[in-house]
């Protein structure tokens, strides 16, 4: 059978309804992405190629990561060029340091409802070129 064509279109991340105008702004001033809260529908941050929406739940949990009691759920790899300051860009937006790193070319923090993301310089460049 032929592979129909799929792609990747959203990303969606649980947060509390109280969380939702926090992960709008932080999403959007990280990424530069637009944020859309519409009254009838999915609050989300548009970019070029993908968006992520946030799914308000009322019993929301946030991770626990690295600790296993709720895990990580989900995580973002975000590549940069500049690890130090797009670290320091994201703390000035609300993100925070994860309690554990684990390298040299990434460096994990936690979104304002906790779930872990990636700031890493092992981006698409890199992973072509391992395809070569």
């Amino acid at each position: 059978m032929e592979r129909p064509e799929i792609l990747l279109d959203s990303i969606c991340l649980d947060c509390t309804w109280e969380q939702v105008p926090a992960m709008l702004d932080f999403y959007s001033r990280l990424l530069g992405y637009e944020a859309q809260d519409p009254d009838d529908g999915v609050p989300m941050v548009t970019g070029p190629h993908i968006t992520i929406s946030f799914q308000p739940l009322n019993a929301y949990l946030p991770p626990t990561w690295p600790t296993e009691t709720r895990g990580q759920q989900s995580h973002l790899d975000l590549y940069v060029t500049d690890l130090e300051a797009a670290v320091t860009f994201a703390r000035s937006l609300g993100a925070r340091d994860a309690p554990a790193q684990f390298g040299h070319t990434w460096f994990v923090m936690l979104d304002p409802a906790g779930h872990p993301f990636c700031l890493t310089l092992n981006g698409p460049l890199l992973k072509q070129n391992r395809r070569d």
